[in-house]
């Protein structure tokens, strides 16, 4: 299967790999008080995105 590309200036997760990946650099940021880093990884996981979209569609499509 092919994992689309998310095209947005913020790119957000696609795959579940990728938000466990945000949700990690939203845990480290905290733990650092990186407070900037927070609404831009804040943005990658609350966004709406045509890339993830398709992509669940894809997998919910595929027989198992």
């Amino acid at each position: 299967m092919t994992i689309p590309a998310c095209h947005h200036v913020i790119a957000h997760w696609v795959t579940d790999e990728d938000r466990q990946q945000i949700n990690h650099a939203v845990a480290y940021a905290r733990e650092i008080g990186d407070i900037q880093a927070l609404p831009l990884l804040l943005a990658r996981l609350t966004q709406p995105c045509n890339a993830r979209d398709s992509y669940r569609a894809q997998k919910e499509s595929r027989p198992s």
